[in-house]
């Protein structure tokens, strides 16, 4: 090993003990604890997979299944929001980009349930501050919306937007603006310059922003817990039941071992797929 190579190792050991020791091991563990027999703490025997069979035969399967919809959907409809905001955003410098900026990123620093429960007191019955509103100002009288599953798929939105936005920020920088300006000097439509240039150069920004609100989304159970009652049981509170009330540890790590090969299944072919160097400009 060159002594360039040797002095590389060495400044990358720090990162690598803590991700073995963050990431690597716990996942071990939890993939140990998935093949023990229902309850116990132990391999006394053989190891088993009954847990997993439980996990379909039990209908768990079913809060990975909303899981995964909503995360498809939130992820859907932050893009389609996104793409707008950052085309704007990227094309107008000054104070009127860096305020929207500045103002989208803020809540990122405040905590996730506080925002939510703030969330919560416009979606509130009777008393809710979209409701008193539209009462006072247009006579309009609406139903709470609270507890529902629309309401928790607003607050999934409003939660993960920013991780869809900053990205495609990031991906809009990669489109040359002359490219755009010759493309319509020479007769492209806006859907032309739309399919055949922005898309293109800007998808990596598109697939790291729905990568992160994706596995984000899967992985939530505030946003449902606040917003959605009892409307909807997503995965995130299956494993959280498993784990505490229930006190049967190796179904959860069953149940959190599947969530990690579903995410995997999508994130690494699409990982493959985005050239970092071009993004990163090295």
């Amino acid at each position: 090993m060159s002594e360039h190579n040797r002095a590389g190792w060495i400044a990358a050991l720090p990162a690598v003990l803590l991700l073995t020791a963050g990431f690597v091991l716990p996942i071990l563990l939890v993939v140990t604890y998935s093949f023990m027999p229902s309850r116990t703490f132990g391999l006394d025997g053989d190891a088993t997979l009954t847990n997993y069979w439980s996990a379909f035969t039990e209908g768990y399967w079913q809060p990975l299944a909303w899981s995964a919809g909503i995360a498809l959907i939130t992820t859907l409809i932050c893009l389609l929001l996104a793409w707008p905001t950052a085309k704007v955003l990227s094309r107008r410098a000054g104070p009127f980009a860096t305020t929207v900026t500045v103002l989208i990123a803020l809540p990122i620093f405040i905590s996730e349930s506080v925002r939510l429960f703030g969330l919560s007191l416009f979606l509130m019955p009777g008393g809710g501050i979209l409701a008193g509103t539209l009462s006072t100002l247009f006579g309009i009288e609406i139903g709470s919306i609270l507890n529902t599953r629309l309401a928790a798929l607003i607050g999934y939105v409003y939660i993960h937007f920013p991780f869809v936005l900053f990205p495609l920020l990031l991906g809009f920088s990669l489109i040359p603006r002359e490219q755009v300006e010759a493309a319509r000097d020479l007769g492209a439509s806006g859907w032309q310059v739309f399919r055949e240039i922005e898309l293109p150069l800007a998808a990596p920004g598109i697939t790291i922003g729905a990568l992160l609100s994706f596995v984000l989304s899967l992985g939530a159970n505030a946003e449902m817990s606040i917003l959605g009652g009892q409307a909807v049981t997503v995965v995130a509170r299956s494993i959280e039941q498993r784990f505490s009330y229930a006190q049967d540890w190796p179904l959860g790590a069953a149940l959190t071992v599947l969530v990690i090969v579903v995410t995997a299944a999508i994130v690494l072919p699409l990982l493959k797929r985005i050239d970092l160097d071009r993004l990163i400009k090295r």
